[in-house]
């Protein structure tokens, strides 16, 4: 049956009503299924609260007047039974809730509460019981009337107390019935016979109301205890994060140290090795005995170089993600520093018969920016498409302003492409695309993560955008707040 069907809603709650009265002193829901030790414990801390009234002993003070009036009609030893019951068993239940209160059980203690439990409420049902044997009159049937009304009325008080628990209700509820119904029944009378079924009939309503309400604050646990977890986990979560980040803190604090260091101790004996391979690659000191040789220091300096570069290019990247990359701001064209930076590949180009093009729109804004930075932007832009172009094509270098305001250059080449699904890859550091594995000794893979890095710095963006056989698409993207027109550079002049 779907869960929407009416019919469900209209009969379930009669078949878990009936079960529930079927199971009064076990620990179960209103579906028969057996309930959590957590939730008997709330249920019971429930309980605890719904009976800190602001007059606890008001309760037994109204036996006495209500003993007064059967004065004459009963002797007052008798009388004085329940009255002194009912005092008894409400400091025996005062002392239990206060024992409860300072105890603060936990889940293990569950099962003993319980059984204190069930056992004071049955008490103080039976000195409430002992009323209908005491103070019951037989030729009287003002007074019985007045003594069932009486259990009537404090059953109300009771149901709503005892309803978040209902193994208290039934230890409260049936023995007052119980005995009412017994003393009733003594008579074996019609009229006494139907008066026993109203009161049968009445405490099963007052058990299906109550297993209601106890479905309701059961439900109400539920999301309580559902709410509770979600906290405990949030906070969890929370504490891992702090630690996480914390250790990722720390690993960066390491590795910034462990970089300040090596590029000292590395950048050294490296400049050394350059410089010593350019002297003996240029033969200062007159001509090898084998011309071997010479080949051998041109290796040198050109591994030298590449390690150089690749030490840079590291240290740039652990500045830039850890926000310590610093821009000196100037007034850079960036139609001019392309053109120097082509002149700079443009060997290279040659040497693997590629043509550098130049596309730059006329009257571009001048990029306020670090020009060291915008050097290096180009000159990795340009590497990496002159890497990858095949002989005999074109690498353009472009530049435009865009209706937005914003200023676009970059690269476009011939080569191979990227796949759609490798473009974040390479975006990333350290790590290359099919293209870049296939040519292994040819990069490092930090490039493209560099040029990246060093546009967000300035406030830009870099977008690569790529095709596998139709060539590669790198465009810089700078915002409209970096640039200064010519206008605005004769004014602040």
């Amino acid at each position: 049956m779907a869960s929407g069907d009416p019919r469900q809603t209209s009969e379930m709650p009669r078949q878990n009503s009936w079960r529930s009265m079927m199971l009064p002193f076990q620990a179960h829901g209103p579906n028969g299924e057996k309930l959590s030790p957590e939730i008997r414990l709330e249920q019971m801390r429930m309980l605890v609260e719904a009976q800190q009234l602001p007059l606890p002993y008001a309760f037994p003070l109204l036996m006495i007047p209500y003993a007064a009036c059967f004065i004459g009609r009963v002797e007052w030893y008798w009388l004085a039974v329940p009255v002194v019951l009912v005092f008894l068993a409400n400091w025996f239940n005062r002392r239990t809730l206060e024992a409860f209160a300072e105890a603060h059980p936990t889940v293990a203690d569950v099962a003993y509460w319980e059984r204190r439990f069930v056992l004071t409420c049955t008490f103080f049902a039976v000195s409430m019981a002992s009323t209908a044997y005491f103070f019951w009159v037989p030729d009287s049937y003002v007074l019985q009337s007045y003594v069932i009304t009486t259990l009537l009325v404090v059953l109300a008080p009771i149901c709503l107390i005892t309803s978040c628990y209902l193994p208290a209700f039934y230890a409260t509820v049936l023995p007052i019935v119980g005995v009412a119904c017994i003393q009733i029944a003594i008579y074996a009378n019609a009229l006494h016979a139907v008066l026993a079924g109203v009161l049968v009939v009445f405490t099963i309503l007052l058990a299906q109301l109550t297993a209601r309400l106890n479905r309701i604050m059961l439900h109400s646990i539920t999301l309580r205890e559902d709410k509770s977890g979600l906290i405990e986990q949030l906070f969890k979560a929370k504490r891992d994060s702090d630690a996480a980040r914390a250790r990722a803190e720390e690993a960066n604090r390491a590795k910034s140290h462990f970089l300040a260091n090596m590029s000292h101790e590395l950048r050294t004996p490296l400049n050394a090795i350059i410089g010593f391979s350019e002297v003996m690659a240029s033969e200062i000191f007159g001509k090898h005995a084998i011309p071997t040789y010479k080949e051998y220091a041109h290796d040198i300096n050109r591994s030298g170089q590449h390690l150089l570069g690749l030490i840079n290019d590291v240290l740039d990247l652990s500045r830039i993600e850890a926000g310590r990359f610093q821009i000196t701001e100037e007034e850079v064209d960036i139609a001019q520093l392309a053109e120097d930076c082509r002149r700079i590949v443009e060997i290279r180009a040659q040497a693997q018969r590629v043509h550098l093009a130049a596309e730059f729109e006329t009257g571009l804004p001048v990029v306020y920016g670090d020009a060291r930075a915008l050097r290096q932007t180009w000159i990795n832009l340009l590497t990496n498409a002159v890497k990858f172009s095949p002989p005999d094509s074109t690498v353009l270098m472009f530049g435009r302003l865009e209706e937005s305001g914003e200023l676009r250059f970059g690269v476009h080449d011939n080569g191979p492409g990227i796949a759609e699904g490798e473009i974040e890859k390479v975006l990333q550091a350290f790590t290359q695309g099919a293209s870049g594995l296939a040519q292994p000794g040819k990069g490092s893979g930090l490039g493209l993560s560099i040029v990246k890095g060093l546009l967000a710095v300035h406030g830009g963006r870099f977008e690569l955008k790529s095709a596998l056989g139709k060539g590669t698409q790198a465009e810089c993207v700078m915002p409209p707040q970096r640039l200064r027109t010519k206008r605005q550079m004769a004014r602040s002049a």
